[in-house]
């Protein structure tokens, strides 16, 4: 998130290059602007990104990912970098963020999909699992929970939550009073990168540069609202219908071995019933995606494997 003192930037600030194509998906009224690689004809992985992040977060694995036989599609959330912007107030909620992916996968041209996490990506894609199981062959959960159970984990332990509690409570403010603050935004985008990433990562100039275009990508035009409104979805509350829909499909969770996580992975073994297992990328956090890149997918590749979720024959 900028701060008001920045320069407005262009959403082709994230238009990087790289072994993928630039693609405006349409969906619903909206276009959702996709990274993707591989043959349409494999199954679909679906990649989406947390509140500070962008597409982007996922560049070095999109590639890798197809390679090994899948469509691959990295999108930028409703609001995000090259995805459409639609002014108001309305569309930031979880149930139109769970359309929104569900509509993409078919735009793509899929029945359903792979569907990849982080952070707010994660809430998403939970949400998606369990109450839209049609669109989700395997669910890959990174460093994330369904809102329920981490709200209810929040409430029973708040002490293994203090960034999370503090996040939470600064989206609630109105964004003028938080743009207004010196320094707020930028200081937020940088602790939240070196609290969610492994020390060896702080020291690489890696980190350096996703943090400028995390800030960068913040900083493009009428994205501010929607930054808000998603971080708001990590622990939002959701439709009395949805509080206990388990998961059905199988279930991944990349996550470290430490901190909350243990806890929550005990309530996300509650919500599902479809198979689930829990690794940690050696060496990574809570973003092993932009950590280790080959570790991260070497890690789904085995997985899906494992689970037999493999491209269709010839």
């Amino acid at each position: 998130m900028p701060t008001s003192r920045r320069p407005v930037l262009p959403p082709s600030t994230v238009e990087l290059p790289g072994p993928f194509t630039h693609q405006l998906v349409h969906t619903r009224g909206l276009r959702l602007h996709a990274a993707v690689a591989g043959n349409p004809g494999d199954p679909l992985i679906v990649l989406l990104h947390g509140a500070f992040g962008g597409w982007f977060d996922f560049a070095e694995v999109i590639a890798p990912l197809a390679e090994t036989g899948f469509h691959v599609a990295a999108v930028d959330a409703r609001g995000y970098g090259m995805s459409d912007k639609p002014p108001g107030p309305y569309g930031g909620d979880l149930p139109t963020a769970v359309d929104d992916v569900s509509g993409l996968i078919l735009a793509l041209g899929h029945d359903s999909a792979v569907v990849v996490g982080s952070d707010t990506g994660g809430t998403i894609a939970w949400a998606l699992a369990a109450n839209h199981p049609e669109r989700v062959r395997a669910l890959i959960s990174v460093s994330s929970a369904h809102p329920v159970d981490l709200r209810r984990s929040i409430a029973a332990r708040p002490w293994e939550f203090p960034w999370m509690i503090a996040r939470t409570l600064l989206s609630r403010l109105p964004g003028p009073l938080l743009y207004s603050l010196p320094g707020l935004i930028p200081a937020a985008y940088h602790r939240q990168l070196r609290l969610n990433t492994a020390a060896g990562f702080h020291r690489s100039p890696r980190f350096t540069e996703l943090l400028d275009l995390r800030r960068r990508a913040a900083a493009i035009g009428n994205a501010r609202p929607a930054i808000l409104r998603n971080n708001r979805l990590l622990a939002s509350a959701v439709p009395a219908k949805w509080m206990g829909t388990k998961v059905t499909a199988p279930t991944l969770l990349i996550q470290p071995p430490q901190g909350a996580w243990p806890h929550l992975a005990a309530r996300s073994a509650d919500r599902v019933t479809g198979g689930l297992e829990t690794v940690a990328v050696p060496g990574t956090k809570n973003l092993p995606q932009v950590e280790d890149p080959a570790g991260f997918v070497r890690v789904v590749r085995d997985y899906l494997t494992r689970i037999d979720v493999a491209p269709r024959a010839d």
